[in-house]
């Protein structure tokens, strides 16, 4: 994007990594050690204050013009820090727009263990394994999901973001995560980059950042579960849905016949 290089003097650490690298963990960890809010895909969930669908309909249309520049300040204005999607997919805008902060790059393992957790939660539908099972998940997102959600995953979901599409089966997702992490490395300036594994703990990441390492233990959370429990809420909040429209459209259809007779 054509970003101006005025600081907006609010973020302090940016997250680069890709979801599913610990960042749920990570948002945690930021807030205690002062760097909050700190902004996740959570937040646009547990607050509804913070449905910004305008907003991110601006970066589906125009992340490159002025428009998409208004959007990345609105969207993160006020949060010290980011982690997760869809903050990662605008890491160089927020570096753009905030000079002085700090970018961490949060990383697995191995790109198998990454791929393993998002097809199991963030991008199930790369895995979907025909045309009604992608259909399915796409109606049961749209009836249950915060109607900002759609839009973030077409956001997700667009080549622009990740180089390719992280829903298309036929995209090789280990090689897109090996390529991300290579792209970070080679667009952020080392001096203001650190790699880093959760199970690395705060020494680390408190080091970089230049704060105490806290006398509690680093977060862990396993916000696979998290996703899971949301998916499940939004499973049946989409069957209470159908079920009512069902039933409208019976009522509705047996009262016509009534009528007509």
């Amino acid at each position: 994007a054509v970003v101006s290089t005025q600081s907006t003097g609010e973020m302090q650490v940016i997250g680069a990594g890709l979801g599913r690298t610990g960042t749920f963990s990570m948002k945690m960890a930021m807030e205690e050690l002062g760097f909050n809010p700190c902004h996740h895909m959570w937040e646009t969930f547990i607050h509804p204050e913070r449905n910004h669908k305008p907003l991110f309909q601006k970066l589906l249309k125009d992340r490159d013009g002025e428009d998409g520049e208004d959007a990345i300040k609105k969207i993160f204005g006020g949060f010290k820090a980011t982690m997760d999607y869809p903050g990662c997919l605008f890491y160089e805008e927020l570096m753009k727009l905030n000079p002085d902060a700090k970018v961490v790059l949060t990383v697995r393992d191995t790109p198998e263990a990454w791929v393993k957790s998002v097809t199991g939660t963030v991008f199930s539908m790369h895995e979907a394994s025909n045309w009604f099972s992608w259909k399915l998940q796409e109606i049961i997102r749209s009836l249950a999901a915060p109607n900002h959600i759609p839009v973030i995953v077409q956001l997700m979901a667009c080549q622009r973001g990740h180089g390719v599409s992280p829903v298309d089966p036929k995209t090789d997702l280990a090689q897109m995560y090996t390529d991300w992490v290579n792209r970070v490395k080679e667009t952020v300036p080392a001096e203001k980059l650190l790699v880093f594994n959760v199970k690395e703990g705060w020494k680390p990441l408190c080091d970089f950042l230049g704060v105490p390492v806290p006398d509690t233990p680093f977060p862990r959370t396993n916000d696979t579960k998290h996703f899971q429990a949301m998916r499940r809420k939004s499973l049946k909040k989409a069957l209470l849905k159908m079920v009512v429209a069902l039933g409208i459209l019976v009522v509705g259809a047996y009262l016509v016949y009534v009528l007509a007779a």
